[in-house]
């Protein structure tokens, strides 16, 4: 076929035609991105002007939504609902409640509320991002309605962030980790966030022993994974949340063969001022443990000193480097137990002493 379109009378015309249509079609291409970019350009231009006088009018007027008009599309919404979420991150009291109050009476949560129910995955989750930035108590139940609903695991991620900057109570908290339980894991960053908004949002509200409470409940929940039980208490360490102090040490005294929660104990309740635990992470078989409580070995009142000496000793080889370093922190006595190490028949003690003195001489 091929042959017969070359040997063509024809074939020049065929050819001529096929290069005039694709140049008619490059010009077409280069005039729509064209036309496409400028006006992006309008948008955000008009975008940036709006939320400037949204954020101006919640600033200066006690009622904003008598001088702003209703939003009318896409892109009035979107300044609107930046400009509010800035301001809310950015303030609270009477400026907030202004903010808060603006949602409501031009109808924006209504529009995203609407938006949360589109066929299109990206735009739902869109919605769910901008309503949870308004932070609207209200918005609880709706989160949990289309969180029952919703197919998208990636939506679902979303509806569960939003629900944590809600939380109100332990009732709250065991609704957003069996929610959390339901998906596949995502990553340890997602989770303690998903905590940390929790005990950040309990601590204004005043309700921060209601954490030790959700800890307590969840503690030998089957349907609450380990690794998420660990992730809570991650998020006590990030926000230093001191009255979950006593449930903390029962989580290191009843998970004793998962290191990960043991680290977490430990890294927590050195953050609220608690050194109860450290000597017995010292002696725990898992390596990871024992380097953790090595790190904060000398900030403990307890006398760690053998303790110390022994993991110099030990099988693994980041123990004896971080015994020699903790022994270093002590002073003196441990300067005197590094020399006396240093001059010892175990070679790796030996070694990890001599690395320690070192390091020690080299930071005076």
């Amino acid at each position: 076929m091929l042959d017969q379109l070359t040997h063509s009378p024809h074939f020049y015309h065929y050819l001529y035609l096929a290069v005039a249509f694709l140049a008619a079609f490059n010009i077409l291409e280069v005039l729509f991105l064209l036309v496409h970019k400028t006006r992006m350009e309008r948008n955000e231009i008009r975008k940036e002007a709006l939320k400037r006088r949204v954020s101006t009018a919640i600033v200066t007027v006690t009622d904003p939504a008598e001088i702003l008009p209703e939003p009318s599309d896409y892109v009035e919404y979107a300044a609107y609902s930046e400009a509010i979420s800035s301001v809310l991150e950015s303030f609270e009291g009477e400026l907030a409640q202004r903010a808060s109050g603006l949602v409501r009476k031009l109808g924006i949560d209504s529009y995203y509320r609407s938006m949360a129910r589109d066929a299109v995955w990206y735009k739902r989750a869109s919605a769910i991002d901008t309503l949870s930035a308004f932070r609207l108590p209200h918005n609880r139940e709706f989160f949990l309605a289309v969180f029952r609903s919703e197919a998208s695991a990636d939506v679902r991620y979303r509806i569960v962030f939003g629900l944590s900057l809600l939380a109100r109570g332990s009732e709250d908290i065991v609704a957003i980790s069996k929610a959390l339980s339901s998906l596949p894991y995502l990553t340890a960053k997602y989770t303690e966030d998903i905590f940390f908004n929790i005990i950040t949002a309990l601590k204004l509200a005043g309700k921060e022993e209601d954490f030790g409470k959700f800890l307590t409940a969840i503690m030998n929940d089957a349907s609450i994974r380990p690794l998420i039980k660990r992730d809570c208490i991650a998020a006590c360490h990030a926000a230093a949340c001191e009255r979950a102090a006593t449930v903390v040490k029962r989580y290191f005294l009843t998970f004793k063969h998962e290191p990960e929660i043991l680290i977490a104990c430990v890294r927590s309740l050195v953050r609220m001022g608690n050194f109860d635990v450290i000597h017995e992470a010292l002696f725990h078989p898992d390596w990871r443990v024992r380097l953790t409580g090595l790190k904060y070995a000398h900030l403990s009142k307890d006398d760690l000193l053998k303790d110390l000496k022994r993991l110099l000793h030990d099988s693994n080889y980041h123990i004896r480097v971080n015994a020699g370093q903790a022994l270093a922190r002590l002073g003196a006595p441990g300067a005197q137990a590094l020399r006396e190490a240093a001059g010892a028949d175990d070679k790796f003690a030996a070694e990890a002493a001599a690395y320690a003195l070192t390091l020690a001489e080299a930071a005076r």
